[in-house]
């Protein structure tokens, strides 16, 4: 028998503020077309059970269309393939009160779907003498009083985990951290796990699939790691393909050191930095960091080259940052355990932060960096 995994689909996930010729938000529409071929794909390797571990919604209360397009999308399925699809909710999109309903309910009402978001529940599938055991987010907090273990009534035992296990996200502060000898078992026949957005093998028999777009707080970590979805054989105990979902391009430039370094012959080094892109940046999502940039230098910036990078990438974020006030580089002070520079420290929390709707990252992340600029020079 084998299964498809899929994971963080983050439906309703939208960025940078740019819209297609429908007036769908561009990195909205990147994040369906990911899901339509992931879902295209399980129907095409005829996959026995579909496996979505979570965060199917990037918000809790997604929008009319984007319900609605969900819904196209696994009735559509449902024409091409009758294996069933079980989802889970992860912490996206599962309300945090046990008597506020959830979106999700309303995906069971098509054939074959089954879906667990409230607590830990064991959904059978007599036709496959299945079990799937569903830990979703809002059941983590429980873990230790559970009874994690195969149903010996079923042929084969499968369990699908919402959450963060332990060593594997870097520096996680998630107060529901699963142990691995809490989930990790050569017991069950496969674990399916969601929430960490990088495909990764735990075990033989247990993976994170990853997200199938670049839709974390810092999607720079994951531009080496591909996008997409597990097939994996679970009578032969296999991992049978890491099937690919093509994405957007997300390109982290080689940083730039600025130490010692002139405006004009600065502004040269990134427009070559911008020229390297392979295919040229166009409608690509690019990063470039420059280090050790003196104020000085900084007012003396091309902008004008920087305002027409942005008006062709479909987002550029060119970080800029000081020196340390030991004099040394800003790189990976998270690494060295030393203090971060304060415009480091605004960005990243800065495009982490859970913002209003409505609100541009962009005209956010810039005008924190303004009033942090004003502060220095007032100092």
């Amino acid at each position: 028998m084998r299964i498809i995994h899929i994971a963080d689909p983050h439906l309703g996930y939208r960025a940078y503020n740019r819209i297609t010729s429908q007036g769908l938000n561009r990195r909205e529409a990147d994040v369906f077309q990911a899901f339509r071929q992931a879902l295209a794909k399980a129907a095409e390797v005829k996959a026995d059970l579909i496996l979505i571990a979570g965060d199917l919604f990037h918000v809790v209360r997604p929008s009319n269309l984007t319900i609605q397009q969900t819904f196209r999308e696994l009735a559509n399925l449902r024409t091409k393939t009758s294996a069933p699809v079980v989802i889970l909710g992860g912490n996206h999109d599962s309300p945090r009160s046990s008597d506020t309903g959830c979106i999700l309910d309303l995906f069971a009402n098509l054939p074959n779907i089954y879906v667990a978001h409230s607590e830990y529940v064991q959904v059978k599938l007599d036709n496959l003498d299945t079990s799937v055991f569903c830990l979703c987010h809002r059941a983590l907090p429980q873990i230790s009083s559970l009874k994690l273990e195969p149903d010996p009534a079923s042929k084969r035992n499968i369990l699908m985990v919402h959450g963060t296990l332990e060593g594997v996200i870097r520096h996680a502060y998630d107060i529901h951290e699963i142990s691995r000898a809490q989930v990790i078992s050569d017991a069950w026949d496969y674990i399916a796990f969601g929430h960490y957005h990088v495909f990764e093998e735990l075990a033989p028999n247990a993976y994170y699939s990853g997200s199938l777009e670049y839709t974390s707080s810092n999607i720079w970590s994951e531009t080496k790691q591909p996008k997409g979805i597990v097939e994996y054989d679970v009578d032969e105990h296999k991992l049978v393909a890491f099937h690919k979902i093509p994405t957007r391009d997300v390109i982290d430039l080689r940083p730039i050191d600025a130490g010692g370094i002139v405006a004009p012959d600065l502004n040269l080094k990134i427009k070559n930095r911008i020229e390297s892109v392979s295919g040229g940046h166009e409608n690509k999502i690019v990063r470039l960091v420059v280090e050790n940039l003196h104020r000085s230098v900084q007012a003396d910036l091309d902008f004008s080259l920087v305002r027409q990078i942005r008006s062709e990438a479909l987002h550029f974020e060119l970080q800029l940052r000081p020196p340390s006030r030991d004099g040394k580089s800003g790189v990976a002070p998270s690494e060295s355990g030393m203090a971060k520079p304060l415009e480091q420290e605004w960005d990243e929390f800065a495009r982490a932060y859970d913002a209003p709707p409505g609100i541009n990252r962009d005209q956010f992340v810039d005008l924190g960096r303004e009033y942090l600029a004003k502060a220095g020079q007032a100092e």
